[in-house]
């Protein structure tokens, strides 16, 4: 490769003063040689899609729970409510009751009502077998019996949302919003009153613990307790949040979902409203049914309190509160309790994903549906879950038994450039079966290559194979699970990205700062430094080299011709992006310097690549002005400073020893390589007087000539 000259830098010009560059240091990656993408944590396995799939808390992947599903024809689901071997689904958009007949294999849906209203936002069942429902917007009440007859049930005055219904002791207690009241309403739709009056405007969750009932708020995430006679009720705890979405009791542990919204404007309706891609919920939905661009962007966290054997509300106050798990970008819709011993499952906002926690390290994914959505959770017998989900309406039922099958499909994963993809190494146990594809975008369409399956066979502790795969930046794994004892506990994808020659962007030099106020010579040094960019990644490593241009500056003895290129790195390639020139061991003259950049650390001598850039062409000049022609007349001093390397900085004197005074350029100003100078002198004692002149020329060398005056 031809050097290429940088005109970058305001370096210096032949007999001008060098500017310093302050350039950055190189970066410094692993890339272009053998690369890696590793899966190994939960973090990682989570960033993928699960089917049948379990992922623990360890990092590792194994069997799920068994799955039935059934598709209902509306957009999203929105809350659920079930009783033995039966269960309804209330939906959103168009807000009907669907009812699910749990008594075969797969459920079985069939509309049972509809309703007025956007989405069904809660369901109770009463004592004779009719249900109760609530829909958005609107504090209306309505029974709808076992024939899907709708009639009115209650109406609660200034409430325009109903968030939770829950019977207790022969009332049902509703959550209401905007105005933050519980409300309690007879069996029979009668005597509807406030219970519970708080400064927050939703109350979004109810859970009767015993005789005792708690309720979670928003837009402040606060948990009160509802106490007779009190309106106001007992603040219990004030989490970190803007609201506390849905809570559940599993043994001695009481857990909070809690969710914390970027925008904290978002109450739990509008982040409703944005769920269903909607101006409001009222009106017409618009055409575009993708939700995903609309949802509201919110972090979560599960809380836990232990409140011992007798579920003491008050360690709920005065006990810590332990975090079991923190996910990003998404928010917990629903939390139910799996058993009485600490489990819970937690529905999301995002991937359509079941969270599973039983403690803050033993946290696992059981579920992911193919909808965007896990939108409600409902306990059946015998350790199974009723879910439903959005964005793709659909109604599961999950069971303790293991799933038949499982797969685990990566995220999309990015090579930076096209790749060479070679061996793929699965650490874990049983029968593993691999998929690969391939794809110049990060999103899969029609352009991706079709799934290849990998040969795998064993090496050691580990599963390896490769496969003949178009050489494109992005790639997918599948790993499927095909027998019952099957886990995965690391997948290791190799690859080589197509190696980026690396650029060098400048080449300058920086020379010391030169101050008329300084009484001290400059240092002998320059400090050559250049720019670079890796451009992939790669480490880099340099070689840098100096010739005499030929031009010379006046004092040098150059003849006109260009010398031969000599190293400043002669004991190999250095990996800094500066080097200190010392001026003592070069002659005067005119000089460039050539840098040549290579990732060979990162891609080995045979795949290295590099560049060259050549300086503009810098002065070194150390020799040091003259000065001549120094009259005395009266109390006025004069003379010339002169110099041919470069041109005269600043003259000044010194009387007796004292500081140095500036002296005057004779036509006004230092700007060139000859300059006449005065002084005039101050006032001096009778008798003899030592006067110092002090010539400094633009490379910071000095000269200086002493002379005896008399005073008085």
């Amino acid at each position: 490769m031809n050097p290429t000259r940088s005109s970058l830098l305001p370096l210096v010009a032949p007999l001008a003063l060098i500017a310093a560059a302050a350039l950055g240091p190189a970066s410094s990656a692993r890339a272009g040689g053998t690369e890696v993408h590793d899966v190994s944590s939960f973090s990682d396995f989570d960033a993928g899609e699960v089917e049948g799939a379990a992922i623990e808390a360890s990092g590792k992947l194994t069997l799920g729970y068994a799955s039935a599903k059934a598709e209902i024809s509306h957009s999203t689901t929105f809350s659920c409510l079930v009783d033995g071997k039966q269960a309804w689904v209330g939906t959103a958009d168009k807000a009907t009751i669907q009812r699910v007949d749990l008594r075969g294999d797969t459920p079985v849906v069939e509309e049972l009502a509809a309703l007025e209203g956007v989405v069904v936002s809660a369901m109770a069942r009463l004592p004779g077998g009719d249900l109760v429902a609530a829909t958005l917007p609107g504090g209306k009440l309505v029974r709808v019996d076992k024939k899907g007859e709708v009639s009115d049930f209650a109406e609660l005055k200034d409430v325009e949302q109903i968030w939770a219904l829950v019977p207790h002791e022969g009332r049902l207690l509703v959550a209401t919003g905007p105005r933050g009241e519980l409300w309690a309403v007879g069996l029979d739709g009668k005597d509807p009153k406030v219970v519970l009056d708080v400064p927050e405007k939703n109350l979004l969750s109810v859970l009767a613990v015993g005789d005792e009932v708690l309720v979670g708020t928003s837009p402040k995430a606060r948990l009160y307790q509802l106490v007779e006679g009190n309106p106001e009720g007992v603040l219990i705890h004030d989490f970190e949040g803007d609201e506390l979405r849905a809570m559940a009791l599993s043994g001695a542990s009481l857990v909070a979902a809690v969710n914390e919204f970027e925008d904290r404007s978002v109450s739990s309706r509008v982040a409703l409203t944005k769920q269903l891609n909607r101006a409001s919920l009222t009106g017409d939905k618009p055409v575009d049914n993708n939700t995903s661009r609309a949802r509201a962007d919110a972090d979560t966290a599960l809380w836990a309190v232990d409140l011992g054997e007798r579920r003491d509300l008050q360690r709920a106050q005065d006990a810590a509160w332990d975090r079991w798990l923190t996910k990003k970008g998404q928010y917990f819709i629903d939390l139910v309790a799996l058993d009485d011993r600490g489990t819970v499952l937690a529905a999301s906002s995002e991937g359509g994903k079941i969270y599973r926690a039983r403690g803050r390290r033993d946290v696992a994914v059981i579920a992911d549906f193919e909808e965007r959505q896990a939108t409600s959770l409902c306990a059946l017998k015998e350790g199974e879950v009723l879910a439903t989900a959005g964005d793709g309406s659909a109604v599961y039922t999950l069971g303790q038994a293991p799933a038949k099958s499982a797969r685990w499909v990566s995220d999309v994963l990015d090579a930076k450039q096209p790749a060479r993809y070679g061996t793929f190494a699965l650490r874990g146990k049983g029968t593993l079966q691999l998929r690969v594809r391939t794809g110049p975008g990060d999103e899969v369409d029609e352009r991706w290559s079709d799934w290849r399956k990998v040969e795998l066979g064993r090496e050691n502790d580990e599963l390896r194979g490769s496969a003949d795969l178009p050489r494109r930046r992005y790639m997918q794994v599948e790993v499927g699970l095909a027998s019952a004892d099957a886990e995965l506990r690391e997948l290791t994808a190799f690859y080589g990205p197509e190696n980026l020659a690396p650029m060098l962007e400048e080449v300058g030099v920086k020379a010391p700062k030169v101050s008329a106020s300084s009484d001290t010579e400059s240092k002998a040094e320059l400090t050559l430094e250049w720019d670079s960019d890796a451009r992939d990644g790669d480490d880099l490593s340099y070689e840098v080299w100096i010739r005499s241009t030929g031009a010379g500056t006046g004092k040098g003895k150059s003849g006109g011709k260009e010398g031969a290129w000599i190293s400043l790195t002669p004991d190999g390639p250095i990996s800094k992006t500066e080097l200190e020139l010392d001026l003592d061991t070069l002659a005067d003259g005119l000089y460039e310097a050539k840098v040549r950049v290579s990732d060979e650390p990162a891609n080995g001598s045979a795949a290295a690549t590099f560049d060259e850039l050549v300086s503009d062409p810098f002065v070194i000049d150390r020799t040091r002005p003259s000065l001549v022609d120094i009259e005395v007349v009266g109390g006025r001093i004069t003379g010339v400073a002169s110099d041919v390397g470069s041109y005269i900085h600043d003259v000044a004197y010194a009387v007796d020893g004292k500081d140095f005074r500036p002296a005057s350029a004779s036509d006004g100003l230092f700007d060139g390589g000859r300059e006449g100078f005065e002084v005039v002198l101050p006032t001096l004692d009778a008798g003899a007087h030592r006067v110092v002149i002090r010539a400094r020329d633009a490379r910071g060398n000095i000269d200086t000539a002493a002379l005896e005056v008399s005073g008085g």
